[in-house]
């Protein structure tokens, strides 16, 4: 029901689809309901741990382990992908991550190790990224992949919109435990789309990663790990920031609005940025929005009241769309023209973003020796600001054109 809704809604915006629609509308269908059943439980995640126990110091620990745990997870993923395709690689991912959801469901009870906890949390995570991105790098259009990537933006988003929301009101008012259960439905029900058509990569690649040279993409590399760092610092630690020092009271509730309403806000901004890109316009809108990002990161340790949460959450959707739409495409595009290594580059890319995004966490874990955990929490994006100016250093080919 929901791929004929989102086949009807979307199929009469892609003129240049003449073929091979399908698969495109099977990718929007399933991020849509990955994205409903991540927005559920995804950004309550740090809040949870916190609520049942786990310090700040700790929970810095969890996300340090969690991603550079991805750096040999997403190397493995390589070979899986080779062999089966991206879409059985995401089905089984998400299997893996019902396993991680289990445990976080029980963690009360067994008290769970953490590492144990990351370990799930990361192969399901790593595997679904590694092959959901060699996926759309295949099927998306060259010509038009702005647009295309401005609907899945908007599919994508409408999920992130209704499972925080829907999340905070069944954790506030029945019990957290329940978006769990909820969250691990509609992960399963996000893999029948997928299955509609073939995988759209060949079977059984022998991948080879010894001929791939990385350092000739070294600045995109950079820019990509800086991205991912302030993603991190934007999904992650803000919401645990407002959930600790901010929405103390009925926080499931709060933030699951504050955030859902700014996805809600993103979604109008998708379509238009698409366009933008496609009118060879990303470089000024990643420029604008790289500038925009590093201001608003000076501003959140000075937030303290549940205005100023909202107003930030708020504006960082429309902004983060502005330099991520642009950014991803030029990558989607690079990994496109490098005959024989799409699935070798984009997984290079996962491990050096893994890596960055590890050693960032650590860093806070670190830091707590020697600072109150809740202040290198907000003083954090005071460091993240100053990181993001790193994704100017990309030097994507469809970027270049102006």
């Amino acid at each position: 029901m929901i791929n004929k809704l989102i086949h009807n809604i979307a199929r009469p915006h892609h003129p240049w689809r003449t073929m091979k629609f399908d698969e495109l509308a099977e990718i929007y269908t399933s991020m849509t309901l990955r994205s409903l059943g991540f927005g559920i439980i995804g950004i309550f995640v740090p809040v949870f741990l916190y609520k049942n126990g786990v310090d700040l110091q700790d929970i810095f620990y969890f996300y340090a382990l969690f991603f550079l745990l991805r750096v040999p997870v997403s190397y493995a993923t390589a070979f899986i992908v080779g062999r089966i395709g991206p879409k059985h690689t995401i089905a089984i991912s998400t299997v893996i991550f019902v396993v991680f959801l289990s445990l976080l469901l029980t963690f009360e009870i067994y008290d769970w190790p953490l590492g144990l906890m990351a370990l799930f949390f990361t192969i399901a995570n790593g595997m679904f990224f590694v092959a959901y991105n060699t996926d759309f790098s295949k099927v998306n259009h060259k010509k038009h992949g702005g647009k295309e990537l401005g609907w899945l933006y908007i599919f994508e988003r409408a999920g992130y919109a209704l499972g925080p929301f829907v999340g905070g009101l069944i954790a506030s008012f029945i019990a957290p435990e329940l978006t769990i259960v909820v969250a691990v439905l509609v992960m399963i029900g996000s893999l029948i789309p997928l299955f509609m058509t073939n995988e759209p990569v060949k079977l059984h690649q022998k991948i080879d990663f010894k001929g791939f040279k990385p350092l000739r993409y070294r600045s995109n590399f950079i820019s990509l790990a800086a991205f991912n760092i302030e993603n991190v610092a934007s999904t992650i630690m803000w919401p645990l920031l407002v959930a600790v020092f901010i929405f103390v009271d009925d926080t499931y509730a709060k933030l699951g609005a504050v955030i859902g309403l700014g996805m809600v806000i993103s979604i109008f901004s998708a379509r238009m940025f698409g366009k933008f890109i496609d009118n060879k316009k990303g470089l000024f809108l990643l420029q604008y929005g790289v500038i925009m990002d590093s201001v608003l990161h000076t501003i959140r340790p000075f937030i303290t009241t549940g205005a100023g949460a909202i107003a930030v959450s708020v504006s960082n959707e429309p902004i983060t769309l502005s330099y991520k739409m642009p950014l991803v495409k030029g990558w989607y595009d690079q990994a496109d023209s490098i005959e024989g290594y799409r699935i070798v580059y984009l997984t290079w890319s996962e491990m050096i973003t893994g890596f960055s995004k590890g050693a960032y966490c650590l860093a806070l874990f670190i830091a707590c020796y020697f600072w109150d955990p809740l202040t290198v929490l907000r003083n954090n994006f005071f460091i993240v600001a100053l990181i993001a100016l790193l994704m100017f250093l990309q030097k994507f080919p469809a970027l270049k054109k102006v």
